[in-house]
């Protein structure tokens, strides 16, 4: 973009502060997150951060139950941000596996005496390692992989390990391709046939790789995926009751990419693109959400979490983010 471009874009957005406000929140956010850029890039990234900051006041406006803020990822336009993103569109990788996939029924019925609890965290219980960092790689799939096997294997075992994503990104490449994006269910088949390594046996680099798996050290977890009834609210937490739920959302818009805290309730799609651990549910302010566990490090967001609202109504029954479309569970 031209230099005359990028000031008179600078200018026009610059409603709410002067450009010297603007210049020093600059250099402060590239002091704070350790960045550095040429002169050219460093004049486009200003550019960004400032009409990410506009997007921010007018996020903030918008909604009332939840929180956007400048963040690592304010130097990067929407579709650079879309791009680290890693899950296939759809869990299905054809029509035909669509219809042949297993389903499980879960109700509230299922439940000890039909009620649901009030609220569920798994986090609570032990079943959760911390928040992880996927870093500028759309390897979103593994951790999506690794969060649920994780906490299957405490709940089964009573020891909780972590697992490591970059076997599932050298190792599991008949499907899925590393850093390009893949598929959660997969990486948990692929598990399930050669078992998995631990995180500091097989750490992670962010960047594609080859296999380097160690037969020796891996680690058997699971037998196989199954989802579950799909576009219920009520479904999905009574399957929280009993584990974990690996589920697939829409991540790619403004409202993910600056979101702070608090419920997100709308404006979030349900073009599935984002793999993510869902570890329980309960009422922020009044207000029912899902706990979601992301992967992009603990500074992003409520560290490293953020809640969506419950309401099943959204995106014409998929829910908010699409949480509702895809939910997946490990079993023996």
């Amino acid at each position: 973009m031209n230099k005359l471009i990028l000031i008179l874009v600078l200018v026009g957005l610059a409603s709410t502060m002067k450009i010297d406000d603007f210049r020093d929140l600059w250099s402060a956010w590239k002091t704070q997150h350790k960045k550095s850029y040429d002169a050219d890039e460093d004049l486009m990234r200003f550019a960004t951060l400032v009409q990410n900051y506009e997007k921010v006041q007018k996020l903030n406006a918008q909604h009332k139950s939840a929180k956007f803020a400048l963040n690592k990822f304010s130097d990067l336009t929407r579709e650079e941000f879309a791009v680290m993103l890693g899950s296939r569109a759809s869990e299905a990788p054809n029509k035909k596996f669509l219809r042949a996939r297993a389903v499980v029924d879960v109700a509230v019925g299922d439940v000890d005496n039909g009620v649901l609890p009030k609220s569920i965290d798994w986090r609570k219980k032990g079943a959760i390692t911390p928040v992880k960092d996927q870093g500028r790689c759309g390897s979103c799939w593994t951790f999506g992989a690794t969060g649920i096997l994780e906490s299957f294997y405490f709940i089964n075992n009573g020891k909780l390990l972590s697992f490591s994503e970059q076997q599932l990104m050298d190792c599991e490449t008949e499907h899925s391709s590393g850093c390009k994006t893949g598929y959660t269910s997969h990486a948990i088949t692929y598990v399930a046939q050669n078992g998995i390594q631990l995180e500091t046996d097989y750490p992670y680099t962010a960047k594609n790789g080859t296999c380097q798996f160690d037969q020796t050290k891996a680690i058997k977890v699971n037998g196989r995926y199954t989802f579950i009834t799909a576009l219920s609210s009520d479904s999905l937490k009574a399957a929280l009751v009993n584990s974990p739920v690996s589920v697939l959302i829409q991540a790619d818009e403004d409202t993910f990419q600056h979101y702070k805290s608090g419920v997100l309730t709308k404006d979030c799609g349900a073009k599935l693109d984002h793999s993510v651990l869902l570890v329980g549910y309960q009422e922020i302010d009044g207000q029912e959400a899902y706990i979601v566990k992301n992967s992009w490090g603990p500074t992003w967001g409520q560290e490293g979490y953020i809640y969506l609202g419950t309401d099943e109504a959204e995106n014409g029954g998929k829910g908010v983010c699409g949480i509702l479309s895809q939910p997946m569970i490990i079993t023996v």
